[in-house]
C-alpha cells in the first residue's frame, strides 16, 4: 500500500485494553458512551442497509446476521492455540468451510492462526465479492503478551502478516478501498509501580488508586506529595503529570481525581498494598495504558479508488468508524467525532 492516507499514530479510548477498544474502532463512541444496541457497530448497520458483508474472525461477530461469517471461537487462556473446528462450526453460509477446503487443500487444520483468517478473506474476495470485508488478526497481539513487545516472535508474526495482507490485496478488485487499523499500543511491563506502597513508605496517608493506567487522588495532600516524588521519575516510576482535562474527557468516570500522573515508558502501575514501591515486572506485552501517554499509538492506514495521498498527523480512534462509514456510503449518526472522509477522498 504505498499510496493513501496515513496517520501518524491514533491515540486510543480509555480504558485501552483490547475489548472496549475494538468495540469503539466499530462504533465511533467511547466506551463510556456504547449502547446496548446490538445495531451500534459498524458491520451491522451496513448488514441492515443491504450491503453484502463478511466478518473473518472479527471481535463480537458470533451469531450475527451477515451474508458471510467466520465467528471467534472458543479462546484459551493463552489466547494463542485456537482450535479450527471451533471456528469452523459455527461458520456461516452452512459448509463454507468445506468449500474453501475444496479450493485450496489445507485450509482446515488443527489450529485457526492468521493464515487461516487471511486464506479465508482471499477465498471471499476472489469468489464471493463482498461489498465489506472485516478481518482480524490476532497472533501479534497474542504473542506480544505472552513473549513482549517487539519480541522476535511478535517480529516474525508481524512479516507473516505483511505477507497475508499482500496475499488478500493480490485477491481484491483493483480500485478496492483498504484500510488497516488497530485498537491500541503496547508496551512491555518492564518495571510494576505501586504507588499505594510508595505513599506509605513517604509516610503520607491519604487515598490513591490506579485506574486506566493512570495513578489517581482525590486528596490534595496525596497530589502534593505525587509531584514531589515526580520530580525523580525514574526512581519513583512517575513521569508526568496529567491534565484533569484530558482525564476528564477520555474517562469521565475519574472526574472526581485532583490530579492523575502517568508512568514512564515501560512502567506499569499497579494497586497493590504490599511489594516492593518499584519492582521489577513480567517484561511481557501489555496494553490497558493511558491512551495519551507519549509513543503508546495504533495504526490508520486508507488506500484506494479516490483516497488521496495524504500525512494525517495524530488522529482519535473515535474517527476510525464514521471515516469507514463513509467509505461504504453509510452514516453513523452517533459517532462522537468527525470522519476523515472529506479530507482524504474526491468522492463526496
Amino acid at each position: 500500500m504505498r499510496d493513501g492516507a496515513v496517520a501518524a499514530g491514533v491515540i486510543g479510548v480509555a480504558p485501552s485494553d483490547t475489548a472496549p477498544s475494538e468495540t469503539a474502532l466499530m462504533t465511533g463512541l467511547p466506551p463510556s458512551e456504547q449502547p446496548p444496541s446490538e445495531q451500534a457497530p459498524l458491520w451491522r448497520i451496513a448488514a441492515k442497509n443491504g450491503i453484502s458483508t463478511a466478518a473473518v474472525y472479527w471481535p463480537d461477530s458470533n451469531g450475527a446476521d451477515l451474508a458471510f461469517n467466520f465467528p471467534v471461537g472458543h479462546i484459551p487462556a493463552s489466547g494463542h492455540d485456537v482450535q479450527f473446528q471451533s471456528v469452523a462450526a459455527q461458520s456461516m453460509p452452512a459448509g463454507i468451510v468445506d468449500t474453501i477446503e475444496a479450493a485450496h487443500a489445507g485450509f482446515e487444520k488443527q489450529l485457526w492462526d492468521d493464515t487461516s483468517s487471511a486464506r479465508a478473506a482471499s477465498w471471499l474476495l476472489q469468489n464471493r465479492k463482498a461489498d465489506l470485508v472485516l478481518v482480524s488478526f490476532t497472533d501479534v497481539d497474542s504473542l506480544e503478551r505472552e513473549t513482549g513487545a517487539l519480541s522476535i516472535y511478535a517480529r516474525d508474526a508481524l512479516e507473516s502478516d505483511d505477507d497475508l495482507i499482500g496475499q488478500m490485496l493480490a485477491a481484491s478488485a483493483p480500485g478496492t478501498i483498504v484500510a488497516l487499523v488497530s485498537g491500541h499500543g503496547f508496551e512491555n511491563e518492564n518495571y510494576v509501580v505501586r504507588p499505594r506502597v510508595l505513599l506509605k513508605r513517604a509516610g503520607v496517608a491519604g487515598s490513591v488508586e490506579v485506574r486506566d493506567g493512570l495513578i489517581g487522588t482525590e486528596d490534595p495532600a496525596v497530589a502534593a506529595k505525587l509531584r514531589q516524588l515526580m520530580k525523580d521519575r525514574r526512581r519513583h516510576g512517575i513521569a508526568r503529570e496529567v491534565p484533569m482535562s484530558e482525564v476528564r474527557a477520555k474517562a469521565p468516570s475519574l472526574a472526581q481525581w485532583v490530579a492523575a500522573f502517568d508512568t514512564p515508558a515501560n512502567y506499569v502501575a499497579v494497586d497493590d498494598n504490599s511489594g516492593p514501591a518499584l519492582g521489577p515486572g513480567t517484561h511481557l506485552g501489555v496494553s490497558g495504558l493511558w491512551p495519551g501517554r507519549p509513543g503508546y499509538r495504533s495504526v490508520f492506514v486508507i488506500a484506494g479508488a479516490g483516497i488521496h495521498a495524504r500525512k494525517l498527523g495524530e488522529i482519535d480512534l473515535l474517527q476510525i468508524a464514521p471515516t469507514l462509514a463513509d467509505a461504504i456510503g453509510i452514516k453513523l449518526a452517533a459517532a462522537s467525532k468527525a470522519s476523515l472522509w472529506p479530507a482524504i477522498s474526491s468522492r463526496k
